[in-house]
């Protein structure tokens, strides 16, 4: 049996729009949105740009009512073209420049620092209505040790002493109006951490609000909700993580979390023509500079043959792309079927950090985007061309 996106066949897809090719699911992006509004009744919902900032993926997004969570002045303006509520969105940079923090505060985005000497910058170029500054509270989680965003040894936020000067200098400042993040990994399969985290945050806003005497209007528990890659990993139960969160959030602020993979990853796969075999190398048309995340973190993603999921696995391989680097490897003594020369091999779950990451390493021309959407299809990024 081939292998359907949506209703229709990848083998077709790939004989329509050539490969590399990303093909996403508009279904399952409406689901896993749907999953998170029906879970976080009461929590601002802000997709994490970051995982896929495709104008028509981020316009399907907005349409859902979500914010946006913006990493620099580029996704801000993503976002307005794509008609999120900026006033419901949030800006975390790290190491922004001048001009970045100028857009935000002209773009009335809610602005969250990422350390008091980036807030003290803000002020040169005018004074936010509200500010957030990102705490890292000295621990994190994550798939792997290069994602986890909180602890020791991270470049991000500052910790709860250094916070709580920066809120006393807002307040000095005349800003009245305040929120609180804390983003610390992602990809977190550990259902119990997220409620964790919305207990941490609350102890920390209620130390720092009793020593400042000030009041939040809103707690960022980032995102990280993970996704199932590897055979053994299961789905999360969002009921259970919502139910969990929301009634161990206590506070009056509103809550807020920024989901991205949980969003997008498992929408989308990437469809790749087999072009050589060489002993027990499988070689594809997509490389790492096309899908960098098995080279860059070891990354597992499913792989299927598109032209015959039902195939008996006869052999262990390695899937390798055409870069220059042994390092393009998308699987490593992977149980496999019988593959032949242009054959399609399907690497699942790529939806999420895939084509935001692609270069042009070796000049690879990135590759071109498909929405299906049931028995349709559309091209939503047409591949680059010298």
């Amino acid at each position: 049996m081939k292998l359907k996106i949506g209703n229709i066949n990848a083998t077709e897809l790939a004989k329509t729009y050539n490969t590399p090719l990303y093909v996403y699911n508009k279904q399952t992006i409406l689901k896993r949105i749907n999953e998170l509004k029906t879970n976080f009744p009461n929590t601002n919902i802000c997709y994490a740009i970051k995982a896929n900032n495709n104008q028509e993926i981020l316009k399907l997004i907005s349409e859902q009512n979500l914010g946006a969570d913006c990493s620099n002045a580029n996704e801000i303006k993503m976002a307005q073209k794509a008609n999120f509520k900026i006033e419901n969105s949030i800006y975390t940079a790290v190491n922004p420049t001048n001009e970045d923090l100028e857009y935000a505060l002209k773009s009335k985005i809610k602005i969250n620092c990422d350390d008091i000497s980036v807030f003290k910058r803000l002020l040169e170029i005018g004074k936010p209505k509200i500010i957030s500054f990102r705490i890292n509270p000295g621990f994190g989680k994550g798939k792997f040790p290069s994602i986890v965003v909180g602890g020791h040894g991270t470049k991000f936020g500052m910790n709860e002493d250094l916070a709580r000067e920066a809120y006393r200098l807002a307040k000095e400042k005349g800003i009245k109006r305040f929120g609180i993040h804390m983003m610390t990994g992602s990809g977190v399969n550990y259902q119990e951490y997220f409620t964790e985290l919305t207990n941490t945050i609350q102890e920390i806003a209620k130390r720092i609000g009793d020593a400042t005497n000030i009041e939040f209007e809103f707690m960022d528990i980032g995102g990280g909700i993970g996704v199932p890659y590897e055979p053994h990993e299961k789905q999360l139960d969002i009921e259970a993580i919502g139910r969990s969160v929301e009634k161990a959030f206590k506070h009056k602020a509103k809550l807020m979390i920024e989901p991205g993979k949980y969003i997008v990853a498992e929408s989308g796969t990437l469809l790749t023509t087999v072009t050589t075999i060489k002993n027990n190398f499988i070689g594809v048309d997509a490389g790492m500079a096309t899908l960098i995340r098995p080279a860059l973190y070891g990354a597992y993603h499913p792989i299927l043959l598109a032209n015959n999921i039902d195939a008996e696995f006869t052999q262990e391989a390695n899937i390798v792309g055409p870069i220059c680097e042994n390092t393009d490897f998308f699987a490593k003594n992977r149980a496999m079927p019988k593959v032949e020369e242009g054959d399609i091999l399907a690497i699942e779950v790529a939806g999420a950090y895939g084509f935001v990451m692609a270069s042009s390493y070796n000049g690879v021309l990135k590759p071109a985007e498909v929405l299906v959407n049931n028995n349709h299809h559309q091209l939503i990024r047409q591949r680059e061309e010298i």
